[in-house]
């Protein structure tokens, strides 16, 4: 997928000291968008004609291996690339489907969110980071304290995060839900959970922000990466996103980053503030799984064994600014050195994925479809009425995945 700025390029750079070692072996890579990846990826599946080898969403796994369209990876090959103890246990589940030991890919890297805040203003609002983030109370006190305060002679926005035209927002509200105890699926992966009491909490009160002007009713009607640029020009105080912008802040303006910029001179990196159910993160990432249509299946394995090797992982990671998946990738000296990094790996310890299950894909859309109604239409509405609003969205978006997940069974 087109992670890196320039993946063609990247990949060639990665795949340099493989193929010095390899002379024989000729690699075709075929860059695409992730917006179109899994319609293109799902077909090659059904159709039993694919590549060799084939990057996947963590979500994707369970439902492509589903199709019988990928080759199971032995034992044995598990033990020659470490085995699931060298991975993050957050993406090591994507590699199987749930309660289902057969694995189909190995993770190849991984993201994460975490709070940025503004360093500074922070410190001109007399706000300590560390109770801020402390728990739910405390960080909406830090953001009342926070907002409207004056940077150049603008008032700057507490928060700043996404809202209906934004492909994430449900990775932006996940850890505010498993953070009050909530879930999108029950313990069995059978039924629905999403509508209970917990979720209508978590979601509660991630809409507060915008109902109370901590978020600006603007902000709602962008997309993750224009939040970003709003953090970047000074326009929120505090934003929540993953590794890639900490890439933005090392990288010279002279090629699209914001080194040397007010934000990258003056921010911090900081856990998502604890619910009663503790504090996670969301965690995603990609895998690599090879295809059974595969012709080339002992070169393929021996490519994918390199590309999630320690040394690869690391140098994706310096090019696309993503997390390693391997936990002696992740520590490497050459990433750690950045302050900045070292404190991002110690907030993401608690990463949690969605759940593995063929129908993801699906669910994802219905939660995420019902979930952007509530964010749109809660905003600037108060009490009773706001309540009924998140309850009849999770009512129904309760009962639209009941009945995919009723289909999956059948």
């Amino acid at each position: 997928m087109s992670t890196t700025a320039q993946p063609q390029q990247d990949m060639r750079e990665i795949l340099r000291p493989y193929l010095v070692l390899n002379p024989h072996l000729r690699v075709n890579v075929t860059v695409i968008n992730w917006e179109n990846a899994w319609s293109k990826i799902s077909a090659a599946a059904d159709s039993g004609q694919g590549p060799d080898l084939v990057e996947l969403g963590s979500t994707w796994i369970a439902a492509i291996a589903a199709k019988n369209a990928l080759e199971p990876i032995s034992l044995q090959q598990q033990k020659e690339v470490g085995g699931d103890k060298v991975f993050f246990p957050a993406l090591w589940v994507t590699t199987h489907q749930h309660n289902q030991g057969e694995v189909f890919a190995i993770p190849w890297y991984a993201g994460a969110r975490v709070a940025y805040y503004r360093s500074d203003l922070f410190k001109k609002a007399g706000v300590k980071p560390n109770e801020a983030f402390a728990n739910w109370g405390s960080f909406k006190q830090a953001m009342q304290k926070i907002n409207g305060i004056d940077f150049e002679g603008k008032k700057v926005a507490a928060l700043g995060y996404p809202g209906k035209n934004d492909s994430d927002i449900l990775h932006n509200i996940a850890p505010w839900i498993w953070n009050a105890g909530g879930d999108f699926l029950s313990a069995d992966r059978k039924s629905a959970s999403i509508f209970s009491p917990e979720t209508m909490q978590a979601i509660s009160f991630y809409t507060s922000f915008a109902n109370e002007g901590l978020v600006p009713l603007s902000a709602l009607e962008k997309d993750s990466v224009q939040i970003e640029s709003g953090f970047f020009t000074n326009q929120y105080a505090v934003i929540f996103s993953g590794p890639w912008v900490l890439k933005m802040f090392n990288t010279p303006k002279s090629k699209g980053g914001q080194m040397g910029t007010v934000a990258a001179k003056n921010f911090g990196v900081a856990s998502y503030p604890a619910g009663i159910k503790g504090n996670q993160t969301f965690f995603s990432g990609s895998d690599l799984a090879m295809m059974r249509s595969s012709k080339n299946k002992e070169e393929a394995w021996n490519l994918l064994k390199y590309l999630v090797s320690q040394r690869a992982q690391v140098k994706f990671s310096q090019l696309s600014g993503m997390l390693p998946a391997r936990l002696d990738a992740l520590y490497d000296p050459s990433l750690m050195q950045d302050p900045h990094y070292a404190e991002f790996v110690k907030q993401v310890s608690l990463g949690r994925h969605y759940p593995v299950v063929p129908a993801w894909a699906q669910l994802e859309s219905v939660f995420r479809t019902n979930i952007a109604k509530i964010v749109t239409t809660v905003s600037g509405q108060q009490g009773a009425q706001s309540q009924a609003l998140i309850k009849r969205n999770l009512e129904q978006a309760s009962r639209q995945a009941n009945v995919i997940l009723l289909g999956e069974r059948r």
